[in-house]
Formats: structure tokens, sequence, C-alpha cells
């Protein structure tokens, strides 16, 4: 007997060769949002065509290659827990990693002020890496406010690309962060492919050389709670008997915090002043450069899908404001921008990103009614650099900090 759709799981793992027929499936549940849909999946029949010699005769189809796609929505949950002490990366940090391309902790363990400045704190510990995000004190303190900050340097202190709004205490917390993020360098295009196992009340199927297609960013304004629905490709499928359902595989299924007490830091690139502006709706359209790989050497017979390659992307940032003429002032400038935009600033549900360098495009902004105010919208493009540091993280277009 059929039962309800609304009950579901999906298992995964990574592969270790792209499309292998391998059947463990015990790292990590995903905690998904909506009803597991398998729709998406292909494997056709198509008709052989070949000459007959009655009016009705036929021969049987030819069964093709498979393939298809699958959807996931998940929470933005910053990192389940707090990131004031030791800090490692959780396996839904991991998915979303294979996702973007890339994750690291800023710093193993999250430390204290114990002096210096807004710009360049003085701390009692940690190592936190260049380019990485921290979080500094607590929401209403005045100082850092629990807000998310970009680091320059870590060495006698900790130099920031986006200064605190005042000198913190001795005390202050400064929290690591779990950082995710693309690939820059030339040679760094490789995609690692994962398996999924889908279990129901009813069917049980398993995806293999699964891979990131697509993503989409939502609910970044006040009072929404902000999402992530990434598309992932599927090099074979087939439908199983193995799995149990309900599943016990382990899941992070962290409570996320609504978008609220955070902030949008906006300056030129290379000045650390603090300023902040205040967005009515914000909108990243993250569009992936990924190229599907077609070839033999598949390790399946129905496998034509033997690799997938990540091609540049496209990351369109958008905000309202109420009208001004500082928006005006934003397009006609030829400045690049750099931004810090923290979500949340509570405890382990904390997510923000950092995006070293927009240069504004689009349309001049004008006036238009919002909600009944007058407001005008603004619209850039995130770039690497223009100040290119070391590594990934350093060159990376786009950073997501959880913490």
């Amino acid at each position: 007997m059929s039962n309800t759709a609304a009950l579901g799981a999906i298992e995964y793992e990574i592969e270790t060769t792209w499309g292998e027929d391998v059947t463990t499936f015990t790292t990590h549940r995903l905690p998904v949002l909506d009803a597991i849909d398998v729709s998406g999946l292909v494997h056709n029949k198509i008709a052989p065509n070949r000459v007959v010699q009655y009016r009705n005769d036929g021969t049987p189809w030819i069964t093709m290659d498979q393939g298809g796609e699958f959807k996931v929505k998940l929470h933005l949950t910053g990192h389940g827990s707090t990131t004031s002490g030791a800090t490692t990366v959780m396996a839904i940090e991991t998915f979303l990693g294979y996702v973007f391309g890339n994750v690291t902790v800023s710093s193993a363990t999250g430390t204290t002020v114990t002096g210096g400045t807004a710009t360049a704190p003085t701390l009692a510990g940690g190592a936190f890496a260049a380019s990485s995000l921290c979080r500094i004190g607590a929401i209403g303190d005045g100082r850092g406010n629990g807000q998310f900050y970009a680091v320059n340097a870590h060495g006698a202190n900790l130099v920031l690309l986006t200064a605190m709004d005042a000198t913190p205490n001795n005390g202050d917390v400064v929290y690591s962060a779990v950082n995710i993020y693309p690939s820059e360098t030339p040679t760094s295009g490789s995609v690692q492919s994962m398996r999924m196992r889908f279990l129901s009340a009813n069917l049980k199927y398993e995806a293999h050389g699964v891979f990131p297609k697509s993503l989409s960013i939502s609910g970044l304004n006040a009072g929404e709670v902000p999402t992530i629905e990434v598309t992932l490709g599927v090099s074979w499928w087939r439908q199983t008997a193995t799995g149990t359902f309900p599943s016990t595989v382990t899941q992070s299924a962290f409570t996320p915090a609504p978008v609220a007490a955070g902030s949008f830091f906006l300056q030129t690139v290379g000045t650390t002043t603090r300023s902040k502006r205040t967005h009515r709706d914000l909108s990243i359209e993250y569009t992936m450069g990924i190229a599907e790989l077609k070839g033999p050497g598949g390790l399946n017979q129905y496998q034509s899908t033997i690799g997938a390659r990540r091609l540049p992307d496209s990351i369109r940032v958008s905000w309202s404001e109420d009208a001004a003429t500082t928006i005006d002032d934003l397009w006609t400038s030829t400045n690049r921008l750099h931004a810090c935009i923290t979500l949340s600033a509570v405890a382990g549900s904390a997510v923000g990103f950092y995006m070293p360098n927009l240069c504004i495009t689009g349309a001049r902004p004008l006036q238009f009614n919002g909600d009944g105010i007058n407001r005008q919208r603004i619209e850039a493009m995130a770039y690497t650099g223009p100040e290119l540091a070391a590594g990934e993280l350093g060159l990376s277009a786009f950073r997501m900090g959880f913490a």
C-alpha cells in the first residue's frame, strides 16, 4: 500500500571515483526542507525506427543512458553551536563546501580581546587565517556588536579589513567561523562527486556521480529565515531495496535564526572605516558555472556523464534603500567596494557574507514606490581581488561564514 509522500530522508557520501558502484551511506543525512522529489531523474527508451514489413509491426525500444537532477533545500543555520571555543567543520558545512568548492575554519578556536583598536584588536590566543571571517562581541555592546568581520592578517594583532563600531573591551569574545567559498585559481576547477540514497516509506533510490549544477540563496531580508536550494545532477541511478527507513544516519538539524540585528558594511576597497547601509531588502543571485562532462569510462552501463568542471560563476548583489543622494553617488563613482553582511548575530546561528570586490553595474538607480516609501535599488557584481591574498580563500570572490 502506498504511504504519504511527506516523509523521507536523503543520505550521502563522497565518492573516491566518479560514479563508483558503492552502496555505503553512513556519513550524513541532509536536513532537507521540502518533500523529496525524484521525478527529475531520467532514464528513457527511444524508438529504434527500424524498417518493418507490415503496417503495424514494431521492435523493442532502445534503453538509453541515465541522468537527470533533483533539488535539496536547506536552512542556512550557522555553525549549530558556539564558536567561542574549539571549532571544527560540521557535516552540513562540509556538504556546502562540496557545493561551492571549499570549506575551512578561520581559527581552530575562538578567543577574547586583551587590548588594541577597532581595526586591530589584540587577542589572548587563536590563529585566524588571513582573508577569513570572524565575529566579535555581542549584540548591542556598541563595539563589535556580534557582527561578522573580515580578517586581513593575524600577527601581533588581529588586523581587520572591516572595522568595528568602537574599540573593544578586554574580554570581548572573538568567535571563529566556518568559511564556505568558491575556488579561483585557473587549475582549481575540479568537482567532488557524491552518491546519495533517497528513502521513503515506499520506494528507495540510489544516485551516483552526484554533482552541484546550480544554487539559489533566499530569505535574506529582515524577519525572514535564510535558505539555500541546490540543484544536483546525477550520472546514473537505480531503484534499490537497501537502506532502512526511518534512517538512523546522523543529521546536522540545527535551528536557524531569523534575519535580525545584523548589518551591511559597505566601503571603498582598502578603507576599513565602519560604514553601514540601511538596506530594506537584499538579493544575492549566485549563478554557478558548471560544465557536465560526457564521455567513455563510466562505471555503469547507463553512465555517460563521467565528470564535471567548474567554470566562472556570476555573483550579483542588489539591494534597496530609502531614497537619498548617496545611492546615486555609489552609481556614478568608479570605486571598487567591499561588503561584509551579517544576517544574524546569535552565537551558533550566525550567518554572514564577505565580498572583497564589488563593482556597481546595471541601470542608474531611480526612485520607486517600495511599501509606500520612496526608495532606490542598486546592483553590483562580485569579483575576485583587487587586493589578492594567498590561497583560494584570499582569492575568493564570495565568502559565507557560519558562527
